[in-house]
């Protein structure tokens, strides 16, 4: 015998979750918009950090290129000086081994059919 309050209790039981089942979900949702918005915020936070790292490293390697490069030209400058000094060196060794001669060029001019170089070895 069903009277009908049944069909009413069930009814009402079904609205009554369906009620709390929306409300929570009204609820949540502007947790869920909130939580939303934080993840965005800190992507992009992630993102301004991200090219600030990148604009660092970028300033520093320009900065140690430049250095590098200076640092190349002086090295450069200090050899091509140190070159120099063992030039002047080698003339001074050569022009102090030249044998001295009379009225003979020093600019190296040797007779034709002379020897260049004296035989160390005694040998003829």
């Amino acid at each position: 015998m069903n009277d009908g309050r049944e069909d009413t209790s069930d009814r009402g039981v079904g609205d009554a979750l369906r009620e709390a089942i929306e409300r929570t979900l009204q609820a949540t949702a502007g947790s869920a918009a909130g939580t939303r918005e934080r993840a965005a915020d800190l992507v992009d936070e992630v993102a301004r950090r991200g090219r600030e790292a990148r604009d660092d490293i970028t300033r520093r390697g320009q900065v140690a290129g430049a250095g590098l490069a200076r640092r190349g030209q002086d090295a450069g400058a200090e050899l091509a000086r140190r070159i120099e000094h063992l030039e002047r060196r080698l003339a001074e060794v050569e022009e102090s081994l030249r044998p001295e001669t009379g009225g003979q060029d020093r600019g190296g001019g040797e007779e034709p059919g002379a020897d260049p170089k004296p035989n160390s070895k005694g040998e003829d």
